[in-house]
C-alpha cells in the first residue's frame, strides 16, 4: 500500500483494461460505478464484482487498505454470475492442502498476532487489579479505545481496530469494580459501576470504530440490561429478584430488537399509499449497494442485541438457582420460552445464542442435566429426520405466547408480592 492514500491497480474488465489510481479508504461498493462507467459496461441487475486472480470475491463493504490491495494487482471486472474458473494444480498435495484450508496465508499470521498482542495485553489487568486504583485501568482503556478508532479511521484497518477497541472493555470494567474499592466485597454497586464503564466504552467503540458491530451492540445491550438489575438490587430488591426482573424483561421485551434494528441501521423501508395522489407517484427508489449496507448493518445489530440479552439471560439464572421453588419454575419459564423464540429467527448467529441461552438456563434445573441429556437422544434418534409440519408451527406460537404471558406472575411470585398483598388484606 502506498503512503499518499492512493493504491495503483490495473483492471481487467471484459473488454479493455484501465490503469487506475484509487483511494484506499474507500469501499468497493463505491468505486464499483465508476469503474463501470470506464470500462463501458452497463450496471447490471444482479451486480458486479472485483475478484483477484485466483477468484476471491472482494467484499463491497471493505475497503480497498482492509483487503490489502498492493500496488500494481491486477483486479478483475467480472459479473457477479460469471463462473469463476478453479485453479488447477499439479500437486496432490496441494489440492488437499487448499481444499482443507490449511494452508498458512497472511490472514492467518495477521489473525495470530492480533490473538498474542490481545492476550499479552489482558496479562496487564492482573497486576492493575493488585494496585487497587480505578484510574490506571480507566487510562489503559481511554488508551485502547483511542488507538482503535485512530486504527480503523485513520489507517482505514477497522478490523484491527475493533480488535483494539474491544480490549478496553474488560480494563473499564475493571475500574468500575476498582472504584468502589473491595475492601467490604463485591456487590451490587460493583456490579453497576462496571457495567456503566463497560456501556460508555461500548458506545463510544460502536460509534468510533463502525465494524465489528454485534461485538460492541452485545455488550452495550449486555451492558445496559446488567447496569438496571445492579440498580434494582443495590436499591430495593434482592440479587434474585432483580435478577427475575431482568431475565423476564429479556424474554419479553426481546421482539423489540428486530425494529430496533432496523430503525438503527436505516433500513429503508417502503413507504404506503394512503391517497389517490400517492398511488400514482413514482418516488425514485434507494440503491441496491444503500439498501445492502443498510440491511447488513441492521442484522449485524440485531445479532448483538440478541447475543447480549442471551448472555444476561445466563447469567440471571445462575443467580436464580440460589432462589425459592417460585425461581426454579422461572428457571423453566425462561428456558421453554427462549428455545421456542429461537424458531423466529432463521439465522444460525441470531437463532444460536437463543439456544445456547435456553440449553443453559436449563441446566440450572435440578433436573436440568438429565432433560439435556434425554432431549439431546431424541433428536439424534428420531426428531431431526422428521420432516417439520406446519401445524406443529402453529402450536409452537401459541404456547410460545402461553409461555411469554406466564413470565409476568412468575416473577411477581419470586418478588413475593402475593404474600405481600395478602399481608395488607390481614
Amino acid at each position: 500500500m502506498n503512503t499518499t492514500g492512493l493504491v495503483r491497480v490495473t483492471i481487467a474488465a471484459p473488454h479493455r483494461r484501465i490503469d487506475l489510481a484509487l483511494p484506499e479508504s474507500s469501499s468497493v461498493a463505491e468505486v464499483l460505478p465508476g469503474l463501470l462507467k470506464h470500462a463501458g459496461e452497463p450496471p447490471a441487475d444482479d451486480g458486479w464484482l472485483l475478484r483477484r486472480p485466483d477468484g476471491t470475491a472482494l467484499e463491497l463493504g471493505r475497503t480497498l487498505a482492509a483487503h490489502r490491495i498492493r500496488d500494481g494487482e491486477v483486479l478483475h471486472l467480472a459479473h457477479r454470475r460469471t463462473e469463476w474458473p478453479e485453479l488447477e494444480y499439479d500437486d496432490l498435495v496441494d489440492v488437499i492442502a487448499s481444499g482443507l484450508g490449511r494452508t498458512w496465508g497472511p490472514r492467518h499470521t495477521r489473525r495470530a498476532g492480533l490473538l498474542a498482542g490481545g492476550l499479552l495485553v489482558l496479562l496487564g489487568a492482573v497486576p492493575l487489579a493488585g494496585l487497587g486504583s480505578p484510574w490506571w485501568s480507566w487510562g489503559l482503556a481511554a488508551v485502547l479505545l483511542a488507538a482503535g478508532v485512530t486504527c480503523a479511521r485513520a489507517f482505514g484497518d477497522a478490523g484491527a481496530g475493533a480488535v483494539v477497541a474491544a480490549l478496553a472493555l474488560p480494563f473499564a470494567g475493571l475500574g468500575g469494580v476498582l472504584f468502589l474499592g473491595t475492601g467490604q466485597g463485591l456487590g451490587a454497586p460493583h456490579v453497576l459501576s462496571a457495567c456503566s464503564a463497560v456501556l460508555v466504552v461500548s458506545v463510544l467503540a460502536l460509534i468510533g470504530v463502525a465494524e465489528k458491530v454485534v461485538w460492541f451492540t452485545g455488550t452495550t445491550t449486555a451492558a445496559l440490561l446488567g447496569a438496571g438489575g445492579a440498580w434494582l438490587a443495590a436499591d430495593v430488591l434482592s440479587g434474585v429478584e432483580a435478577a427475575a426482573v431482568v431475565a423476564g424483561a429479556a424474554l419479553v421485551f426481546s421482539p423489540l430488537c428486530a425494529p430496533l434494528a432496523i430503525r438503527l441501521g436505516r433500513v429503508p423501508l417502503p413507504t404506503l399509499p394512503r391517497t389517490p395522489a400517492d398511488l400514482l407517484a413514482d418516488p425514485p427508489r434507494p440503491a441496491r449497494a444503500a439498501v445492502r449496507e443498510a440491511v447488513v448493518r441492521a442484522d449485524a445489530l440485531l445479532t448483538g442485541m440478541l447475543a447480549g440479552c442471551a448472555a444476561v439471560v445466563g447469567a440471571c439464572a445462575v443467580l436464580l438457582t440460589r432462589g425459592d421453588v417460585w425461581a426454579t419454575v422461572l428457571l423453566g419459564v425462561l428456558s421453554a420460552g427462549l428455545l421456542l423464540r429461537a424458531r423466529l429467527y432463521p439465522s444460525v448467529r441470531q437463532r444460536g445464542p437463543l439456544l445456547g441461552a435456553g440449553v443453559a438456563v436449563l441446566a440450572c434445573l435440578p433436573t436440568g442435566p438429565a432433560v439435556i441429556g434425554i432431549g439431546a437422544v431424541v433428536v439424534v434418534l428420531g426428531l431431526a429426520r422428521v420432516k417439520w409440519n406446519p401445524r406443529l408451527s402453529r402450536y409452537a406460537e401459541l404456547v410460545e405466547v402461553v409461555v411469554v404471558i406466564a413470565v409476568v406472575p412468575v416473577v411477581c411470585a419470586v418478588l413475593g408480592l402475593y404474600a405481600y398483598l395478602r399481608g395488607l388484606g390481614g
